[in-house]
């Protein structure tokens, strides 16, 4: 009888207790141990191209400012003494991109007209150009100038590439994101030779498909000393003549004009060592008697 009472006693607290609005304590539920969240997987690097890294495997060189700006080299930054090749290079891109070119020749009626150091100051305001890869070579084989303007003391010779006997990529230097040089040294005997025929196209085939340059420049000799610039021009889509003021006659400049406008696109003739010049010239670049090339 005790025991009903203690029973019914019990049930009588507890449904107070639940009246009351309290339950009886009950087993608690185990700890749950803590799960670190998981780690984001790493966003994976886009593959490069072909061409990336054709580029990447190149020889890097920088060149020495204070070498460059001794050269006649003004272009590497903007301002009023890259101004007239800034033009020349946006009119040679603008006439360029109209027609789908890429390819263009440099050359000039005779020595000493400066057309290697106007090379130079064009491609590295090309290389302003973000958007735009260039490559540059040097293909005034009896006297090369690139390897010297730029400082560069290795003895590459482009003249091997074209001959077959070594990689593009050993006689490469890279200046540049988008900027990448092909110089010689050792001044060759057969440079006509080379400079036509399937050799050289099948060389500039290659550099073209590894290498995928929005622009081409080829420092060519001058035309009234050998044929050599004629023998090559047929693998150029256009070319500029560089005359020197004051020593490239009428004569010459329209001689040399009309021959290359029989082998490729003439894009223009730039005044160059012009010391005396007005407001509106723009292209009076005034280097003085010691330019080469």
């Amino acid at each position: 009888m005790d025991r009903i009472q203690a029973a019914i006693a019990r049930a009588r607290t507890a449904r107070e207790a639940v009246l009351a609005g309290h339950t009886a304590p009950g087993p608690q539920p185990a700890a749950q141990p803590a799960v670190s969240p998981r780690p984001a997987d790493p966003v994976p690097e886009p593959a490069k191209s072909t061409t990336d890294q054709s580029w990447d495997a190149l020889q890097w060189f920088e060149p020495d400012p204070a070498h460059l700006t001794k050269r006649r080299i003004v272009t590497r930054e903007s301002g009023p003494k890259s101004a007239p090749f800034d033009v020349l290079r946006t009119r040679a891109l603008q006439q360029m991109s109209a027609q789908g070119w890429k390819r263009l020749a440099v050359t000039s009626p005779g020595p000493g007209c400066g057309k290697s150091t106007v090379t130079m100051n064009l491609a590295f305001s090309l290389a302003r150009r973000p958007d735009i890869r260039t490559l540059v070579i040097d293909l005034d084989l009896r006297r090369p100038m690139l390897a010297n303007l730029l400082g560069i003391k290795d003895r590459h010779e482009i003249s091997s590439v074209i001959r077959g006997t070594s990689d593009a990529r050993s006689q490469i230097v890279r200046v540049a994101d988008n900027l990448v040089f092909a110089t010689t040294r050792t001044p060759v005997h057969d440079p006509a030779e080379l400079l036509q025929g399937r050799r050289i196209g099948d060389m500039l085939t290659r550099l073209e498909e590894d290498f995928a340059p929005d622009v081409i420049l080829f420092d060519l000799p001058p035309m009234m000393v050998s044929d050599d610039a004629i023998a090559f021009m047929p693998n150029a889509d256009c070319a500029l003549m560089i005359a020197a003021a004051e020593q490239s006659t009428l004569s010459q400049v329209d001689i040399c004009e009309k021959e290359l406008a029989a082998q490729t696109s003439v894009l223009g003739v730039v005044l160059n060592k012009c010391n005396h010049q007005s407001e509106g010239q723009r292209y009076g670049y005034a280097y003085g008697s010691d330019v080469d090339g």
